[in-house]
């Protein structure tokens, strides 16, 4: 799940996360999520990402012109890899409500709790930013995580635009209005049962059942 508030084509880095990438570039994105993590949106600056990249402050203004600009990316690559990891994880459900429920849960718990990809949400407040999560390529990138969908609704290939669209405003909504507090995961996940899969159409049975 990503914004596309950074043009051109998806920035992913050739590391595996063995060591230090060898790219200047890289080096200072990777040091940016790390320390989004460790100190949090407010208290992240160039000095301190070109100290944990280990670059000079220099070599950070050759690559990227503002602090905001390294932030953007460095949220981008975090929510990529995060968006990768949970849909794996979603995929074991066995229906394809069961897949939409478990990836909205899953993707509003990663975006509160991970550090790294927390300061998203107070990029989301800002209308500007949601109605980039709303644009055409926006909607693209999040349409590959709710493909597999299709693996069990192949009836509803025509239908996964809308789909997509409908669960990222569930996703927006989700993360920047607070809803009851101290609710537990299965009552979140009876909530998103009753509301994001009929809103989705997939309360709809397949033709022929």
């Amino acid at each position: 799940m990503v914004t596309s508030g950074t043009r051109g084509s998806r920035r992913r880095v050739a590391w595996g996360g063995q060591g230090q990438p060898e790219d200047p570039r890289s080096r200072i994105v990777e040091a940016a999520i790390r320390t989004l993590a460790t100190h949090g949106l407010e208290h992240t600056s160039l000095t301190v990402i070109a100290r944990e990249a280990q670059v000079s402050r220099q070599t950070v203004y050759k690559y990227f012109s503002t602090k905001e600009e390294i932030v953007e990316i460095a949220l981008e690559r975090a929510v990529t890899d995060a968006g990768d990891r949970l849909v794996a994880l979603a995929r074991t459900a066995g229906s394809a409500e069961e897949f939409v429920v478990e990836l909205c849960l899953s993707v509003v718990r990663e975006f509160t709790a991970n550090p790294a990809i927390s300061p998203m949400i107070t990029v989301l407040e800002q209308p500007a930013a949601r109605r980039r999560l709303l644009d055409p390529e926006a909607l693209a990138l999040a349409r590959g995580y709710l493909e597999p969908v299709l693996g069990y609704r192949p009836d509803l290939t025509g239908d996964l635009e809308e789909m997509t669209e409908t669960f990222l405003r569930f996703v927006i909504s989700l993360m920047t209005f607070e809803g009851p507090s101290g609710r537990s995961d299965d009552s979140m996940r009876d909530y998103l049962a009753k509301v994001l899969v009929p809103a989705m159409g997939l309360h709809r049975h397949p033709p022929g059942d």
